[in-house]
């Protein structure tokens, strides 16, 4: 409801949704500013608008009793694709695509910190992007760009999740385990604020 003394527009911009939007946007800049990856306004716009339908992860994908993203969400989610008329093939696409952003960027420790899920959800989600962007309809350049820098803008969001800090040692042990995974340079640069200065990558070796 407009205040006393407020404009229509200035009501607006107040909601609860228009200051989600302009923080996300805010941090979603920083982030990109700081790693110097640089996207297409409507593809930085897009990852801001996800990031908004995310707040109801309820809604947004499906969970275990526990919490955990559901199994074969995925799965449904592709049968909707392969048995779909065109239409229903295309948003089976887009959601496909959006959840394993969300899922790789924001979530990736509540895949059971199984590595082949998380290659398993990003390779998914890219292929999503990238089968969107091959249609006419849905020809848009952000799919395209969404495919070809998938783990790119994953990563992104996944520094936007961690710069609230590390709380718990478990957290640490988490952070070291995904920079032994990814060897990322912004990893390192996590573990070195936390006092690890110089982590060792271990290379473990399995009998064939």
């Amino acid at each position: 409801m407009k205040k006393k003394g407020e404009t229509k527009s200035e009501a607006i911009t107040t909601s609860p949704i228009a200051v989600a939007r302009d923080f996300f946007a805010s941090e979603l800049r920083s982030v990109m500013e700081k790693r110097r990856v640089e996207a297409n306004r409507e593809s930085f716009e897009y990852l801001v608008e996800l990031l908004l339908r995310s707040i109801e992860a309820d809604k947004f994908f499906a969970k275990t009793p526990d919490g955990k993203p559901a199994d074969n969400f995925l799965v449904g989610l592709y049968a909707e694709y392969v048995e779909g008329t065109p239409e229903v093939k295309r948003v089976a696409l887009k959601r496909l695509g959006d959840v394993c952003m969300v899922v790789t960027g924001f979530f990736p420790d509540s895949l059971n910190r199984k590595i082949i899920d998380i290659d398993y959800y990003a390779g998914m989600g890219g292929a999503a992007y990238g089968q969107l962007s091959q249609w006419s309809t849905s020809g848009s350049p952000v799919f395209k760009e969404l495919s070809a820098r998938f783990r790119e803008f994953s990563n992104v969001l996944g520094e936007m999740s961690e710069r609230s800090g590390l709380q718990t040692n478990t957290e640490l042990l988490r952070l070291y385990e995904r920079w032994v995974y990814s060897g990322s340079e912004r990893l390192k640069e996590k573990l070195a604020e936390q006092g690890i200065e110089s982590p060792v990558r271990l290379e473990i070796k399995t009998r064939h």
